[in-house]
């Protein structure tokens, strides 16, 4: 493992010949990368530490939540929580955010809409922390409740909407992040689109941008102002705790530990990583013309995950023979181990698929539509770690 001062590397020679949005999107890139390097960055080898490195990790289904007709339907669940004890909770659509316990038996919706008090017109996200649960969602505002579903404590989000999706809650901390809105001013073309750290007074009086972070992507101004805009990552932040959050915004391997009391970066590290390439169109965000030309390579971090006081970097590797490439840090960014996990849900070519899922507990939380359309939630113990 060595460190490097980033901020030396100068990006050149980045005019490409395979389209305007290819080439620029890169050059944003690197810069981007180049810009927050005037610290250190921490440079692994890329091998782990761990002897055992490389294994593969089979999954053994435990536990599984179908639709029964009483009391909800499967919409579309993401965000799968897990308390500690084992109640599954998440957001289903737009108004169904639904509580199980520990042995997948449906507890209730704790979605009710309207304005008044404990009610939503529409949910943006939930979370769950180990006595209460947590919604936010419209009009401006989160909705805590215990694990019976009593509605302990609303708190309407003043000073305008602060960004969508929860990175952390608990009676002391309240950490949300998003995407701000575009400046528009430039016309159609490459800018950077914020997005946010936003934190949360315990009484919801006040709010503050804690931290901000660029993504590169395509903006279209409409006759009139109405804008959309394509981009092909976005902000991915986990919280070890309710202070040190790891995160990763750039399309390349690069994770940063963004302390909330120093409201700044504090570490960056990678470790070398064989990007895959493309094999089809559309980015994170679509947009509503035609936009640019894709980038080569898919971004090289799939999602984020703490597991044990420890980051697990689901990478975007996926192999027929293997499963999913899983990379493991600690806290002090040092590369200590990967693994391959056995993907049970396969793509239309009959591939291991990307799937994402939660870990918690030792087990992998995820959502499947078998095929004849039913969605199904999987709890499967990890075997093999």
């Amino acid at each position: 493992m060595c460190i490097r001062d980033s901020g030396r590397s100068i990006a050149k020679g980045l005019l490409m010949k395979k389209g305007l949005g290819t080439s620029l999107i890169t050059l944003m890139g690197l810069l981007s990368e180049c810009a927050l390097g005037f610290g250190q960055i921490v440079e692994n080898p890329a091998t782990p530490m761990a002897a055992n490195a490389g294994r593969i990790v089979t999954l053994k289904e435990e536990l599984r939540i179908e639709d029964t007709g009483e009391g909800y339907f499967f919409k579309n669940p993401s965000s799968i929580r897990v308390s500690p004890r084992g109640d599954i909770f998440f957001r289903d659509g737009q108004e169904q955010a639904l509580l199980f316990d520990p042995k997948g038996r449906f507890v209730r919706n704790l979605f009710e809409k309207g304005q008044g008090p404990g009610e939503l017109t529409s949910l943006t996200d939930t979370w769950v922390s180990p006595d209460r649960l947590y919604l936010r969602g419209n009009p401006a505002k989160i909705l805590i409740f215990d694990f019976e579903g009593n509605l302990i404590k609303e708190l309407p989000l003043r000073g305008g909407t602060p960004a969508g999706r929860f990175i952390w809650a608990d009676s002391a901390n309240l950490l949300l992040s998003g995407p701000g809105r575009p400046d528009p001013s430039g016309g159609t073309g490459l800018i950077d689109v914020p997005w946010d750290i936003v934190a949360i007074t315990p009484d919801g009086t006040s709010q503050e941008r804690i931290g901000s972070f660029s993504i590169s992507a395509f903006l279209e101004v409409e006759a009139g102002g109405t804008i959309s805009w394509t981009s092909w990552n976005q902000l991915q932040v986990v919280a070890l705790n309710g202070n040190s959050l790891f995160l990763n915004s750039s399309p390349g391997y690069l994770i940063e530990n963004f302390v909330r009391d120093k409201k700044a970066v504090v570490l960056r590290f990678r470790r070398p990583y064989a990007r895959q390439k493309r094999t089809g169109t559309g980015g994170i965000s679509s947009s509503r013309g035609s936009g640019p030309v894709a980038p080569d390579f898919w971004p090289d971090i799939y999602a984020l995950h703490i597991v044990d006081g420890r980051l697990w970097v689901q990478t975007w590797t996926v192999t027929d023979e293997k499963g999913i490439l899983f990379d493991v840090f600690d806290a002090e960014g040092r590369y200590i181990d990967n693994f391959y996990l056995q993907s049970l849900i396969k793509n239309v070519d009959g591939k291991p698929a990307r799937v994402r899922m939660t870990i918690a507990g030792g087990c992998a939380y995820f959502k499947e539509e078998t095929s004849d359309g039913l969605i199904v939630i999987r709890k499967c113990r990890l075997v093999g770690l």
